[in-house]
């Protein structure tokens, strides 16, 4: 009667944590701060569950990707607590490494208790096809309100501030990639279909963003699955490869005039940079990677983001060509290898590599989803010119997804389709 009575709460603490999930997921294009909390309100109830199936966790698939997940949280937590500064200019720095932390936690406690659970089947299909739909819709509608109704040049939802539209194009990207898998597990007829149009649209928005990385990254990735696609079941996607080219012209004709400026702008801020003038957008990229090493070469250990911008301007007064990386260092160094390093040294790194071994294991030898293994794809490509592991509003989107991510495919292993 006890161990009944124990698996019934059970069920109703999973049943809760995975409906706050659901709506946090369902309202992260709207409201990331409301997106945030309540994924902490789930975490924090799911640590109950991790320590009630303590005994199971190692049995769990996703063991080693959760063990890594925790250790980065308690590491930035860590870091933190030990740096942290209140009248410090880069004050903002500590604080995205304390929200960051605590996402990687909680997100670390909801795996593991969503996995550890698995045999409750929770998360009923009907559930994600309803959560897909509501997102594309806010998705259509929010782009087509900012960029047609109100003019903006880059859309950047309810991200206001900062690099608004490289979060929007980020979430976007992420959110995408759940949305194709599902569609793929459908039994509809035209699901095929749905899948191209869903790029189709997808992509419009990216390129209403403005995001060069993501505009660049989400085709490739997409062809990526086109190719295994392809490879899998003997047949060449016509289609598909007609939708990618429509898209790519469509999103160059709709987005000409912003697309040709910021290519011209980026040829420009290239010579310029070769002139040792590294104050543009992109000179000053490779001024903060370049310099963020140069401040990283002693950092065997941590250091302070206060001790890093010291070093940095070391440097820029010793080759003033790298003044450009001043402007941003109060921030991140829009990297994820060179913010790592600059500030918690090898381990940082080693953390970083682990989590993404750790994930792309979990994706191809155990639950073995290509669309798993493009999400992460995406996460390390843009992770070349931005960061995944910093602040809230990003790290909040891509836990969300990877956590829908997880639930879907445990509770759809049996599918012979390809994932």
């Amino acid at each position: 009667m006890t161990s009944l009575k124990g698996q019934s709460i059970q069920v109703r603490m999973t049943e809760l944590i995975f409906g706050l999930c659901v709506v946090a997921f369902g309202s992260i294009i709207l409201s990331p701060d409301f997106s945030n909390k309540l994924l902490n309100v789930a975490g924090f109830i799911s640590f109950f569950l991790v320590i009630y199936n303590i005994k199971h966790l190692y049995k769990t698939e996703v063991f080693w990707l959760c063990l890594v997940l925790l250790i980065t949280g308690i590491c930035d937590l860590a870091w933190y607590g030990l740096y942290k500064v209140n009248n410090s200019p880069a004050i903002n720095s500590y604080r995205a490494y304390l929200e960051v932390g605590k996402i990687c936690i909680y997100g670390s406690l909801l795996i593991f208790a969503f996995s550890v659970n698995e045999k409750f089947k929770i998360g009923n299909n009907k559930i994600h096809y309803a959560v897909i739909m509501i997102l594309q819709i806010i998705m259509i509608a929010y782009a087509w309100y900012q960029h047609i109704e109100l003019g903006l040049q880059r859309v950047e939802f309810s991200l206001g501030g900062g690099a608004s539209s490289t979060g929007a194009a980020y979430t976007v990207g992420f959110l995408s990639y759940y949305i194709m898998m599902v569609l793929q597990h459908s039994r509809m007829r035209f699901k095929d279909l749905l899948i191209l149009a869903h790029f189709f649209v997808t992509f419009i928005i990216l390129v209403t963003t403005g995001t060069r990385a993501a505009i660049m990254v989400y085709p490739i990735i997409f062809a990526g699955l086109l190719c295994i696609r392809c490879y899998k079941q003997r047949h060449i996607p016509w289609r598909g490869i007609a939708v990618l080219l429509l898209a790519f012209m469509a999103g160059a004709f709709m987005m000409k005039d912003n697309l040709v400026q910021r290519y011209n702008d980026l040829n420009k801020d290239v010579s310029a940079y070769e002139n040792d003038n590294s104050n543009t957008s992109v000179g000053a990229r490779f001024a903060m990677w370049k310099s963020g090493l140069i401040a990283s070469e002693h950092n065997y250990l941590w250091q302070s983001t206060d001790q890093r911008n010291t070093l940095i301007r070391q440097a820029v007064k010793e080759d003033p060509s790298l003044s450009g990386a001043l402007s941003y260092i109060r921030g991140h160094l829009h990297n994820e290898f060179v913010e790592a390093v600059s500030t918690k040294g090898p381990s940082g790194v080693l953390l970083y590599v682990c989590f993404v071994i750790a994930l792309a294991w979990y994706s191809l030898r155990q639950i073995k989803s290509f669309a798993l293994f493009a999400f992460l794809t995406s996460m390390v490509m843009f992770g070349f010119s931005g960061v995944m592991f910093y602040s809230k509003t990003t790290p909040t989107a891509w836990m969300l997804t990877l956590i829908m991510f997880v639930v879907f495919l445990t509770q759809n292993r049996h599918r012979d389709v390809v994932k």
